[in-house]
């Protein structure tokens, strides 16, 4: 048996349908600028019920590989709290915008949008390359049926700068780094590159 039918059948054994639910999500708490906290109650394998905590993340989550029509890749400097430290990535991340049920080109619009408000640069050919989930485990997406938090993954090339890049808000610290493209292959390989979304859409 491959690996490709064999994750297909463990998927569809009863173990890998998770623990069951005994109560629905309710509110149990709002963090600013992360998202909110639900409260479910599980039961594990043992018969025994158990408080669960997903998170659910108010907005969607796109990286985009760009390259500029001078052979430039704008990528972001950013202190992100998790990591309490300076993370190399790919815009523009975050997008309230994004909602459930939206079209595929309902959601490149948002994505679009949310990328020249954060680089300054639009236009060009954009290509999807699919969705990556982030830590499966913990996130869902912007309502409780939403399950996984996606990160959509583009291509954009013949990018040109259309206005100025949008000043951080107060709870950020970041700088646009342009990257000559010939040069990405070293910025991989430098192991200060390594956010989960950016490093898939960049491979």
């Amino acid at each position: 048996m491959d690996a490709i039918s064999r994750f297909l059948e463990l998927s569809q054994e009863p173990r890998f349908r998770g623990w069951e639910i005994l109560k629905e999500g309710e509110l149990f708490a709002d963090i600013p600028y992360y998202g909110k906290v639900y409260k479910e109650v599980r039961r594990d394998p043992d018969g025994q019920p158990h408080d669960w905590f997903p998170i659910l993340r108010w907005f969607g989550w796109a990286v985009v590989f760009g390259i500029t029509k001078d052979g430039l890749v704008p990528t972001l400097g950013q202190w992100k709290n998790g990591g309490d430290r300076a993370l190399w990535e790919l815009p523009p991340g975050g997008v309230k915008a994004i909602q459930p049920g939206m079209s595929e080109e309902e959601i490149l619009t948002h994505v679009q949008a949310g990328y020249l408000k954060e680089t300054g640069y639009g236009g060009g050919e954009w290509l999807g390359l699919g969705h990556v989930l982030i830590e499966s485990g913990k996130y869902r997406g912007v309502t409780l049926d939403d399950h996984g938090l996606k990160a959509r993954l583009y291509l954009a090339y013949g990018l040109e700068q259309r206005a100025e890049a949008r000043q951080p808000e107060a709870n950020e610290i970041m700088e646009t780094i342009l990257v000559p493209f010939e040069e990405f292959d070293k910025v991989l390989e430098s192991g200060l590159f390594v956010e989960t979304s950016a490093v898939a859409c960049a491979y």
